[in-house]
Order: structure tokens, then C-alpha cells, then sequence
């Protein structure tokens, strides 16, 4: 996917018609827009998603004002008035023009939600299409749920790893890797067909199947209830978390709740660090337990094992091991290896049974030494159990205390919003209380409703054990049953076939994150992407979870997207390779984020911008003049293809004018106007 141009039509900020030409070379994949904050930046990388899906990102504001404020006022009651955005791209050959249009008629000061409508065409060589269902056109080159690696904001990057956001992000992986075929056929395929021949067996088949048959279905039809429960919770939930941070946010612009409102924040912090780190203690404890706790049990057992070696021993009882048992079979045969006969009595026969006597002594006392050895070893391994184990629950102790302190500063925070005298912070402080609330209970809920799916898929498969293992009489189920087991074996080799594909891609992603992650963070820290897509950071000087600061999930979060991005097309250049048409998966995708640098420091800053046009072969990259400066810029600079200014026009004219400094020269960057709007204008350097 290569991005050609992003048009915008009266959308939000930007009045009239705004043109970004994106096409970039191959030695400098970047295009680099410099704008003020509230200048459109975050509005300018939702123009892009908005074309592709509808929808905006979450810290998006008013987001049924689609339409400009300008355009909308000077149109008059009654009057039609329009936004769009119109995205051109080339993919895999093919040149795409998405245009989204939201149109309505004034019939009130304040704007409503509008229905977008959606054209999508196609052209190749000349000739132009459009495209039917071109939504689903879309879904197909860039999926919706893989967004989040390619249109992001760089300051908010790393919530995608964190809690129920994991799922999304391993889903959005198997997607991006050409997974989903495999699953699309475990979950739907394979089940339906196993289902429709189970029904087969009908009324005059054996009636043992025909109950197993109609269980399973009734089991199945409760499994597909609890998933639609699922996805209900998980947007409850996401919806609250919403609500939650919005009245955060209210409470921290406001000036009399604003102390307590950031000493709330750096408790929450410290609050998510220690439930993080108990959290790797009980895993630790849990780890120590499955893998070493039969040495608790070991006790005394070794010294009655060392007493009774040691009396074997002094009576010549412990195995000699071949050599005695060699001689053994020697006067058993009656015959010398030499061909000699051993007949009773005679003197060759007495001296191989003095031989026999002593044979094997050294190796008695080596496996007695070996034994004595791994005795001491179990003993000295037990006691060093029971020291982690201690130790592990002395931490935990210490966290759970340190985290029953904070609640309650938490929680006296809380009363003291409640008591301040101004009706705005306790109606706001009550708002946030009641959202964090109903999000805890949807968080529960979806735990309980994680529980029930595993108990009904634990239900399924031992109904279908039961339905293969089934005697039948009549010819016709048997064959319905070998069918049946058929497709199962089938299916369980599917739900390896994926393990073993999704481990493969955690572990070529675990590495490539670590690399890139290595060239930029000084930091004594390694990432590792668990089993569930989860990003931890360790730090390996101390052995356990790292206390990540805000630069370090940024620095994090890049790492992944560069991964993805550079796994994404290697994989695609093997597919272009391949002359198996099977091999799926993977794609060139462009990185359009707003933000890069954060609150990084210099040094962290001159380390991504150096790194940020290496992750992908094209890269829009939004940023203010505070993160445009020094090194940063020369980096960027030098990688660009193109460069534009959202010029901001205000109509305060106490506001002074502003320009930006790129390579020495200076262009317009706050200017007065008679209303207020951003023009997108390319500059050359």
C-alpha cells in the first residue's frame, strides 16, 4: 500500500479544499508536517482512517462536527453543506481512490451526527471501476483491526499493549500475518461441517449420537451467546474507560481540583508499577511451584536413601554394573571368552570367580559418589525452593501492603474532590467514581464470561470424545461417526498448525522488537513479547520487570510498529518470490503518527528520528516545532521528500504570529484571519 494523496473538503479544521501530495522516493521515504498543537495534526492523521473506515480515534473530540465550523455558520438555515475526505493509493498494482462525504441540511446552529457515504473505485491501465461493497474492499487490503500499527498517535501508542488490549493485538497480528485463514476454518469452517454431519444421523440412526448431536448443538449455541456477551462487556467497558479519562481530564483542567487531580495521577502510576510487579511475583511464585515443588516433599527421604546406599555398599549389594554381569553369563556358559572350557572345580574357572568378586568395585564406589553427589544437590535445591518461595512472598506481602496504602491516599483523594466547594468537581468527581465503578464490574463480568467460555469448550470436546467413542450398530453411523472423527482430527490438527504459525510470528516479532529496541534505549531494559502479545520490559541488570516511565512506552511502542512493519514486508517479499500460491500474508504498509518524540528527551529524540525512516519504505510524520529541532530535524530533513506547515489563522488578535524555522529559512506558522481554520501549505527547502 503506497499512499498518493489525502484531500480534505471543509473537514473540521481545514476550510475549503486542503490537497497532501504524499508520493515519496525510495531514498527518502518521508513526508513531514510541521504544525501547533490544536493546529489539526490529530485531525489531519483521523482524515486518513476516517476515509479508509468512518470512524475516529478515541481522544478525538465532538466528533459528530465533521463539517467545518466556518463552512457550517456561513451556510445558511435550510442550505445543503458537506465535508469529505477523498485518499488516493496504489496496492499490489492497482491504483485506489476512497472518497467519504458526509452531507446534510442545516436545520440547526449545532451540527448531528451524519451517515458518511462511502465511494471506492478502482483503476487499472486506464480504466476506472467502482467498486460494490467497497468497504469490504478496504477490509481486505488493510483490515480495520490493524490500523493501530500504521495510523497512530505516538504519545498514546503503548495502550495497545496494555490489559484487554492484548487480544486485539494478537487478533490484528494473525490478520496481518495471513493467520486468519487457519482460524476463519477452526472457528467456522470445520465446526460447521462436523455439525452438519453429526445431524445426519437423524431419527432412525443410534440415539446415543442423536443426543450427543443435539448437547453439542445446545452447547454451541451457549458458546456463541457468551461471545456476543463478551464483545458487549469489552466495549462497555472501553466505553467507560472513556468516560473515566474524559472527567480525569475535565478534573485536571480545573483549578481548584487540579492539585489533587495530579497527585491522583502519580499514585495511579505508582498504583499500575506495583500491580504490575506483584503480578510477575505470583507469576515467579506460580513458576517455582509447577517446576520445583515435589523438593518439598524430598525431605528426609534423601538421608534414608544415603543410610541405605551406605549399608549396600559395605556389604558389596549396590550394582556393579557389565563387568560382573559379563563374568556372569561367562560361568553360566561354561565357555571363556577365549573358547575355553570352564568346567567345576577347575583353576581357570576359580580365578574368573575370584575376578568376579572384585569386578566392578570402582564402579560401585563412582555410583556411590554420584548418588552421594545428587543427594547433597536435592538438599541444598530444596532449601534454596523454600528461600525464593520465601522470598516471593515476602515481596508480595510488601506490595499488597504498599498497595493497601496508596488506596487509601487514593481514596482520600476522592473525599476531598468530593469536598471541595464548587459544584463542577463534585458532580465531576461523582461522574468519574460512578464510570470507574461500572468499569470494574465490566471487567469482572468479562473475567467471569472468559471463565465460562473455557468450562464450555472444556464441555464441547469431551461431547465429541464421547461421539467418536460411541458403539454403534447400524452401518450408516458408523459412517457418519468416522466422518465425523474425520473432520475433528482435522480440526485439532488446524489448532496446532495455528499454535505453532502464531508462535513463530511472536518469536520473529520478540526478536525484531529487541533490535529495534536495542538502537534506540540507552537503558539497561529488553522487551519481550509474551504468549498473549503482551509487551513487558525487563530490566536485565536486576532480573525483573522494568518500571516503565512515559518515554520508555513510547520508545517501546515505536520498537513494536517497527517490527510489524519489517516482518509485515519480508513477509510480502517472500510471497512475491513464491511460487506456491498458499503462502499469504504480509504486505507493504505506510506509518502515518502523530507525536513521535512525546516528552522523550534530546538524546531519546536524535535516536527515533534516525531510526523513524528506516521502518518503512513510506512515513507521514506530524510534528510540532518544539519536536522539530537540532539534530531531530537534520535527521528528518535529510529522509523527506516533502515537507508541509499547518498554518493556523486565529481570529485573537492579542494572539501573536508565529513562524517556523526549517533549515534556515522561516515560514508562516500562526497567522491572523477573519475566522479560525488551518491551511495545509508545502514548503521547499
Amino acid at each position: 500500500m503506497k499512499l498518493l494523496k489525502l484531500t480534505l473538503d471543509n473537514f473540521r479544521v481545514f476550510y475549503g479544499t486542503q490537497k497532501l501530495d504524499l508520493e515519496v522516493s525510495q531514498d527518502k521515504p518521508a513526508v513531514l508536517i510541521f504544525g501547533m498543537n490544536g493546529a489539526g495534526k490529530t485531525t489531519l492523521l483521523n482524515a486518513f482512517t476516517w476515509a479508509l473506515y468512518g470512524t475516529f480515534s478515541d481522544d478525538v473530540e465532538r466528533q459528530e462536527r465533521v463539517i467545518n465550523d466556518h463552512a457550517w455558520a456561513e451556510t445558511p438555515f435550510g442550505g445543503a453543506v458537506s465535508a469529505s475526505v477523498k485518499l488516493e493509493f496504489e496496492h499490489e498494482g492497482l491504483h485506489f481512490t476512497v472518497h467519504r462525504a458526509a452531507s446534510t441540511t442545516k436545520n440547526a446552529d449545532e451540527q448531528s451526527t451524519v451517515t458518511p457515504k462511502l465511494t471506492v473505485t478502482e483503476s487499472e491501465h486506464g480504466a476506472s471501476t467502482t467498486v460494490r461493497n467497497g468497504q469490504d474492499r478496504i477490509q481486505k487490503i488493510l483490515p480495520e483491526g490493524l490500523r493501530q500499527f500504521f495510523f497512530f498517535n505516538g504519545e498514546r501508542m503503548e495502550r495497545m499493549f496494555t490489559g484487554d488490549r492484548t487480544d486485539e493485538v494478537q487478533q490484528a497480528i494473525k490478520t496481518l500475518m495471513g493467520l486468519e485463514e487457519i482460524e476463519r476454518a477452526i472457528d467456522t469452517h470445520l465446526p460447521a461441517a462436523s455439525r452438519k454431519l453429526s445431524r445426519q444421523v437423524g431419527s432412525n440412526g443410534d440415539g446415543r449420537l442423536q443426543a450427543l448431536t443435539a448437547e453439542q448443538d445446545r452447547l454451541e449455541q451457549q458458546k456463541i451467546e457468551v461471545h456476543k456477551e463478551l464483545l458487549r462487556l469489552s466495549e462497555n467497558a472501553a466505553g467507560y474507560e472513556r468516560e473515566v479519562e474524559a472527567a480525569n481530564k475535565a478534573l485536571l483542567a480545573n483549578g481548584k481540583a487540579a492539585p489533587l487531580q495530579r497527585q491522583r495521577a502519580k499514585l495511579k502510576f505508582r498504583l499500575d508499577e506495583l500491580v504490575a510487579k506483584r503480578i510477575e511475583r505470583q507469576e515467579r511464585k506460580r513458576d517455582l511451584l509447577a517446576k520445583h515443588s515435589f523438593l518439598a516433599f524430598t525431605g528426609g527421604i534423601d538421608s534414608t536413601v544415603l543410610d541405605l546406599a551406605e549399608g549396600m555398599r559395605k556389604r558389596r549389594e549396590l550394582p556393579a554394573g557389565i563387568q560382573r554381569d559379563y563374568i556372569d553369563g561367562l560361568l553360566e556358559d561354561g565357555l571363556c571368552m577365549c573358547g575355553r572350557d570352564l568346567p567345576e572345580g577347575s583353576e581357570a574357572r576359580t580365578a574368573l570367580e575370584e575376578r568376579r568378586y572384585n569386578a566392578g568395585l570402582a564402579d560401585v564406589e563412582g555410583r556411590w559418589m554420584y548418588l552421594r553427589g545428587k543427594t547433597a544437590d536435592l538438599t541444598l535445591a530444596r532449601a534454596d525452593l523454600l528461600a525464593k518461595l520465601r522470598e516471593c512472598v515476602s515481596d508480595i506481602e510488601d506490595i499488597e501492603a504498599s498497595i493497601k496504602q496508596i488506596d487509601a491516599e487514593r481514596s482520600d483523594i476522592a473525599r476531598e474532590l468530593e469536598g471541595v466547594d464548587e459544584m463542577d468537581v463534585q458532580r465531576l468527581e461523582e461522574r468519574r467514581k460512578e464510570f470507574d465503578r461500572k468499569r470494574l464490574d465490566a471487567l469482572q463480568q468479562h473475567r467471569e464470561a472468559q471463565t465460562q467460555l473455557t468450562e464450555l469448550d472444556e464441555q464441547i470436546e469431551k461431547v465429541r470424545r464421547q461421539f467418536h467413542s460411541a458403539r454403534v450398530q447400524d452401518e450408516e453411523s458408523k459412517r457418519i461417526q468416522r466422518q465425523v472423527l474425520l473432520v475433528d482430527e482435522v480440526l485439532d490438527a488446524f489448532q496446532r498448525i495455528l499454535a505453532v504459525k502464531t508462535e513463530e510470528v511472536r518469536q520473529q516479532l520478540d526478536a525484531k522488537v529487541k533490535s529495534v529496541f536495542g538502537r534506540i534505549c540507552i537503558r539497561p531494559f529488553t522487551p519481550s513479547l509474551t504468549a498473549s502479545f503482551a509487551l513487558e520490559l525487563v530490566n536485565h541488570s536486576a532480573g525483573v520487570a522494568a518500571a516503565r516511565s512515559t518515554g520508555e512506552n513510547q520508545i517501546l511502542g515505536l520498537s513494536f510498529v517497527g517490527a510489524v512493519s519489517e516482518l509485515t514486508k519480508e513477509t510480502y517479499d517472500r510471497k512475491q518470490k513464491a511460487t506456491d500460491a498458499v503462502l499469504g500474508g504480509g504486505g507493504v504498509y505506510p506509518v502515518v503518527m502523530d507525536a513521535p518524540f512525546g516528552n522523550l528527551d534530546v538524546a531519546y529524540q536524535n535516536d527515533i528520528a534516525e531510526s523513524l525512516p528506516k521502518l518503512t519504505s513510506q512515513i507521514v510524520t506530524l510534528l510540532s516545532k518544539s519536536q522539530s529541532r537540532g539534530m531531530v530535524l537534520e535527521h528528518l530533513g535529510q529522509a523527506a521528500s516533502r515537507m508541509y506547515v499547518l498554518r493556523s489563522y486565529t481570529t485573537n488578535t492579542d494572539a501573536d504570529e508565529d513562524s517556523i524555522t526549517i533549515h534556515g529559512r522561516e515560514f508562516p506558522y500562526v497567522s491572523h484571519g477573519e475566522f479560525n481554520h488551518t491551511v495545509l501549505e508545502e514548503v521547499t527547502v
